[in-house]
């Protein structure tokens, strides 16, 4: 047995049902993260998916003697840095060294209910929300739990397993109400659902960059279809932004969590995201703001909101572009 199969249940803890609703309502309460609830149902998806700096996966990696003796005598090195048990101090050193396996970041929920409520009163308006790219539940227990409607595509079959499992626990635990709806849709944004158009009052996500990360080995997955950046941009990035506008109402805002790389090929994923939305005659600019600070910036010497073209952007750690559904077009 390799090091995975000898320590799979301590390396993927399980919780108990109390444990998970206690959870819940930690987050709920404003004290707590969901960190169980989510690793308990998507945490071996996670593992499953090679992060940027990464050679494998880090579920390739656990799978590899040899390279988590390694993995433990690094560990084992930096007594000050590493100070848990031997498995914590792997599954930490995924999250930060990075070279070997590094293991791809969830979005915290308590920003992504920050972002999907910035234009609305979390507590009065009930809200249609738009996720293009769902990645693993954090975006969707931001919404559900908040009591609003979800809707969100992933191509990961895995993933989309794990979602669906996820969404009848919390119905089978009264977490979700019977009027709330969540569409969980097993394929790729670029790809349009004409049953959706005009349904929803606000978009927001984190779409992949580009090949900077594997999410997962299905053919659906958007770099398998588009193997370089321009094809990708053309036929992934510009059909989401077509397909966001055709989905949200009149009024509905888009926003996008992305950023240029500034390693390796140097794509400038920000500024071709932002240029196919000003593209679109239907969306008006609003702002652009930093998920670290939620609060307006200054954007190559001009306030965020303003109304020309964009070149690049300086000061933003994690920036959101922000556009708004302001005509229907033809």
């Amino acid at each position: 047995m390799n090091y995975l199969e000898l320590h799979r249940d301590e390396i993927f803890k399980k919780y108990s049902t109390e444990e998970l609703l206690k959870d819940i309502e930690n987050y709920k309460s404003g004290s707590g993260k969901l960190y169980k609830l989510l690793n308990h149902f998507f945490e071996e998806c996670i593992f499953n998916c090679k992060g940027g700096r990464g050679n494998m996966t880090p579920m390739e990696a656990l799978q590899d003697d040899n390279i988590v003796g390694k993995i433990v005598e690094f560990t084992n090195s930096k007594p000050k840095f590493y100070t848990g048990s031997e498995v914590s101090n792997i599954k930490s050193f995924f999250r930060n060294a990075g070279r070997t396996a590094q293991k791809v970041a969830n979005f915290c929920p308590k920003n992504a209910r920050d972002i999907y409520f910035r234009y609305h009163d979390i507590n009065v308006d009930k809200l249609n929300i738009l996720d293009t790219s769902m990645g693993f539940g954090s975006r969707m227990s931001s919404v559900l739990l908040s009591g609003h409607n979800y809707c969100g595509f992933d191509p990961n079959k895995e993933l989309y397993g794990k979602l669906k499992e996820y969404y009848s626990f919390l119905k089978e635990n009264n977490i979700v109400s019977n009027e709330q709806k969540c569409g969980i849709y097993c394929q790729g944004s670029e790809i349009y659902r004409p049953e959706l158009s005009n349904m929803f009052d606000v978009s927001f996500t984190s779409p992949p960059y580009f090949n900077l990360e594997k999410y997962s080995d299905d053919s659906s997955e958007s770099t398998k279809h588009y193997d370089n950046y321009e094809l990708w941009i053309e036929f992934f990035a510009k059909p989401t932004i077509q397909n966001t506008y055709n989905y949200l109402k009149v009024g509905g805002y888009a926003m996008i969590n992305i950023k240029n790389m500034t390693s390796g090929k140097k794509y400038k994923l920000f500024n071709d995201w932002f240029k196919l939305f000003k593209e679109n005659s239907g969306f008006e600019f609003v702002e652009i703001f930093d998920i670290t600070h939620q609060s307006k910036r200054v954007y190559n010497g001009k306030h965020a909101t303003m109304k020309d073209e964009i070149e690049d952007y300086q000061g933003f750690k994690e920036p959101v572009m922000v556009f708004r559904k302001v005509k229907q077009c033809n």
